[in-house]
């Protein structure tokens, strides 16, 4: 018997998505599962709005920063 501490997806259809890194032969197993009463709160879009919110202290949002760096690559381009 193993125990695995992995994280698990619920999908909107009621699927249950399992990734796991276990080294063990391809088949079926018998498990049990426990789950939290809650999803974890910090998924990926979290943690892209959060180091969105502390870029946008130091920086407005009205400047692209894309455009300037383009702007900057075409500039030296011209100067060599």
């Amino acid at each position: 018997m193993k125990t695995l501490d992995i994280k698990v997806t619920i999908t909107n259809d009621g699927k249950l998505l399992v990734n796991s890194p276990v080294d063990m032969p391809m088949g079926e197993y018998n498990a049990v599962i426990v789950l939290e009463d809650r999803p974890i709160e910090h998924h990926l879009q979290t943690s892209v709005q959060n180091a969105q919110a502390i870029f946008r202290k130091y920086i407005p949002a009205n400047r692209q920063l894309s455009e300037e760096l383009i702007q900057e690559r075409k500039e030296e381009s011209l100067n060599e």
